[in-house]
């Protein structure tokens, strides 16, 4: 087995990451990597596969060692003590991976690699999905498997209102921002769709093509169903009552205190037998005195809401418009007038401009840097960058591989434009060589995706100053 040859740099292309949990699959591994690695050097600039091996008993381990060695550039292996199931496996792999893109799919090669293009094409429809879902019509499992997975799917769909019709399956696509937001513990690989709706994540779902199960045996039972059913309501709960338990609380008592009195009404028909009165003289007032506990739990429920959202919940903000209305516009005095009058004018905010062709990563740059008090304009191509550019900029927030002309190539033409603005390179990339070249053709500094809040602000800092202290040597020259 040797390793595929890496793919030319493509701008147009998106960095993707693969993640595969797996338990005692090792006839099946070497194929898997073989043919996610074929379409991944067509699809893709830069690629990575995590394989996450879940306490595996057999060989699987050896033989993931074994494909490491022989792709080090591509694929990266953890291994956990003992079984761990197949959320805590999804929650490490969602902690390393990089790409722009995530795939998820199972090691038993029922789920095939060559639906990777439609996968993606999907995701870039115009309709802003953010999961792609597959969807195994077809299924090759034993019915007594496939009839409680549609009837749950179903159920699932109506309660949690994801209109899914397969949310159990694995092979799954995201935008790098979902699975980095996502909480995943206990067994809630089978509610992603759902846990995401709760952000304002949206899902959609393509027909996939389902293999039959070649090697080892399924890991699924009975218990499985049970569990996804307790797990269905403590999402819908979540998703309907986390910023308001006491509303649940609330209703609950409320129905306690009707049936109190409906108890107490029924009782007293002359016709019941006394055994009968007498239970329902005794539990009217059980059900009475429930009501107060219930709302007792609710109001603690409600503090402890309010302490963790005030301070910890970031609100699912992807972009801000604020305009000045009249009345405000009134009152602001321009800074050429406070120059006039013989007052100093105030530093006006650092203006930046941010070219990258990932919409994702447009709008949270943007949403972080407004945040940071800068100024931002955003174009998505080189092209489009050389048009903004003006005098105006402090600094450029430049992704390295776009459609058109290349980060590479509109940074000098940049330069030109605007020398004493300051270019970033960004880059999804985290080669050395592509740093080198970007700082020999002029950039300020350079840095790779995901990138860092803190690593952005420091950087962007000390390239607005180095900005500022050119601008006057410029002006009176």
């Amino acid at each position: 087995m040797n390793p595929p040859p890496t793919s030319p740099q493509h701008p147009s292309k998106p960095t993707l990451s693969f993640i595969i949990p797996l338990m005692n699959e090792e006839a099946s591994l070497v194929e898997l990597y073989e043919r996610i690695a074929e379409q991944a050097e067509l699809h893709s600039r830069q690629w990575e596969i995590v394989f996450i091996d879940d306490g595996s008993t057999d060989s699987s381990w050896q033989v993931l060692q074994q494909i490491a060695a022989k792709d080090t550039e591509h694929v990266r292996a953890i291994r956990f003590r003992s079984n761990q199931g197949k959320a805590a496996a999804l929650a490490a792999g969602y902690r390393e991976v990089s790409g722009e893109i995530v795939f998820t799919l199972d090691a038993d090669l029922q789920d095939d690699p060559k639906e990777i293009p439609r996968f993606l094409e999907k995701l870039n429809e115009g309709e802003g999905w953010d999961i792609v879902s597959g969807y195994k019509q077809k299924r090759h499992d034993p019915w007594h498997k496939v009839l409680p997975s549609r009837v749950f799917n179903l159920m699932l769909s109506k309660v949690n209102g994801v209109k899914l019709h397969d949310h159990n399956c694995g092979f799954k696509c995201y935008r790098q921002a979902v699975v980095k937001d996502l909480p995943m513990y206990g067994e809630m690989h089978r509610m992603v769709p759902s846990l995401a709706s709760i952000e304002g994540y949206r899902t959609t779902e393509i027909v996939v093509e389902h293999h039959p199960r070649m090697h080892g045996v399924s890991k699924y039972g009975v218990k499985r169903f049970l569990r996804g059913f307790m797990d269905m309501w403590s999402v819908h709960f979540v998703k309907n009552y986390r910023e308001r338990p006491l509303h649940l609380m609330g209703g609950l008592a409320i129905l306690c205190v009707l049936l109190a009195g409906f108890l107490w009404l029924v009782s007293l028909l002359p016709f019941l037998p006394g055994g009968l009165q007498n239970a329902l003289l005794a539990a009217a007032p059980a059900a009475l005195f429930t009501a107060p506990v219930l709302l007792m739990i609710g109001f603690l429920s409600e503090l402890i809401t309010n302490r963790h959202y005030s301070k910890e919940h970031a609100l699912p903000i992807v972009d801000r418009l604020e305009p000045m209305n009249a009345e405000i516009r009134e009152k602001v005095t321009p800074i050429s007038e406070l120059a006039a009058a013989g007052e100093p004018a105030k530093e006006s905010k650092p203006k930046i401009l941010l070219a990258d062709d990932e919409d994702i990563v447009r709008r949270l740059g943007a949403m972080v840097l407004k945040k940071e008090n800068y100024e931002v304009d955003v174009v998505d191509t080189g092209e489009a960058a050389m048009s903004a550019m003006g005098e105006d900029y402090d600094a450029v927030l430049l992704d390295i591989y776009m459609p058109g002309l290349s980060g590479l190539e509109v940074l000098p033409k940049l330069k030109k434009l605007a020398p004493h603005t300051q270019v970033v390179v960004l880059s999804g990339s985290e080669r050395a060589k592509d740093g080198a070249e970007a700082i020999k053709a002029g950039a300020f500094d350079f840095l790779s995706k995901p990138i860092q809040r803190d690593e952005l602000a420091e950087t962007l800092e000390r390239a607005v100053q180095a900005s500022r202290s050119l601008r006057p040597a410029r002006q009176s020259a």
